[in-house]
């Protein structure tokens, strides 16, 4: 015999072991037991509730614009929402945070814009908060009122001023805020109405 059918017979056989061995594989899934599985949903029922702790948290800020100008007094709708706190902290372990003040005007400001913050201001907004909770008898409203940003940033710049106009937009309109183009009530998206604008 000569070499070269040799060589090719012994690469031929190399070629088919590598073949055979190379496809052979155990199967791993068959040795997990059946009830071993989380059912569906269970990894991540956990991340949901604590986006809906932390948006539950968020209803306990006390932000700037519920204050009257660059004042403690609370406006009607603050005042709507301490109530609200008020009714709730009895159950919930969050801390009221109050928003710093951003709209004060700093005597050493050459321009003497309204874009500055007062500390001394918010610890009169906390003491006023305090008070107005005890009075609603909330026995730890001393402790568990805070000076803090507020958990979710409002708009800015170009998104606040779309949001303002959407505002008007939607409410005066002449729709009731329904949506959509719809004029007499059939058009795309029209929930009704004699849209006027």
């Amino acid at each position: 015999m000569s070499k070269q059918p040799k060589i090719a017979s012994l690469s031929a056989m190399a070629l088919a072991a590598m073949l055979v061995s190379g496809c052979h594989h155990k199967d791993y899934q068959a040795q997990i037991p059946y009830d071993s599985v989380a059912p569906l949903g269970t990894i991540s029922d956990d991340i949901w509730q604590k986006q809906e702790e932390n948006g539950e948290a968020s209803d306990f800020v006390i932000v700037e614009s519920e204050f009257v100008g660059s004042t403690a007094k609370l406006n009607a709708a603050g005042e709507d929402h301490i109530k609200q706190i008020a009714v709730r902290m009895a159950s919930t372990p969050f801390p009221v945070v109050i928003q710093p003040s951003s709209m004060s005007v700093a005597e050493s400001s050459e321009y003497k814009y309204p874009i500055h913050g007062n500390d001394d201001l918010d610890m009169h907004r906390r003491n006023v908060i305090v008070k107005m909770l005890q009075a609603m008898n909330v026995q730890d409203a001393d402790e568990r009122v805070v000076v803090a940003p507020a958990f979710t940033p409002g708009f800015e710049g170009f998104e606040a001023y779309r949001a303002y106009i959407n505002g008007f937009r939607n409410n005066y309109n002449g729709r009731g805020g329904s949506g959509g183009f719809g004029g007499f009530g059939s058009g795309f998206g029209g929930g009704g109405g004699i849209g006027f604008f």
